[in-house]
């Protein structure tokens, strides 16, 4: 099990998608390179058995934009319901679950 203090361990505001949107600090690719790399291919959602655990107590605020390209993007490997199995929320809002949520179900964008 991986646990992961989204807030403390990278930041509070979860807003940029990548480099060239907003400030272009902090972006939920940084995030999913230094924190989800693993779930970057199939086998880690046929074989594996490494669950996370990302808590955000400390996070303050999650844009669709970012929720898209940190957790979204992996609905090319697996469905909403499968990533949900092995990646949890913690402490998280009613409106930072209802974003994670759609964007899962909307599938990835770039």
């Amino acid at each position: 099990m991986i646990n992961i203090d989204v807030g403390n361990d990278f930041y509070f505001r979860l807003a940029n998608r990548n480099k060239f949107q907003g400030d272009g600090k902090y972006t939920a690719e940084e995030f999913r390179k230094k924190y989800l790399i693993d779930l970057e291919n199939e086998d880690f959602w046929k074989e594996s058995t490494i669950y996370i655990t990302l808590d955000f107590k400390n996070v303050k605020k999650i844009g669709p934009s970012f929720a898209n390209e940190a957790f979204a993007y992996f609905m090319k490997f697996t469905d909403p319901k499968s990533f949900l199995k092995r990646v949890s929320f913690k402490n998280c809002s009613e409106v930072q679950l209802m974003i994670i949520s759609k964007e899962l179900n909307s599938g990835y964008s770039k």
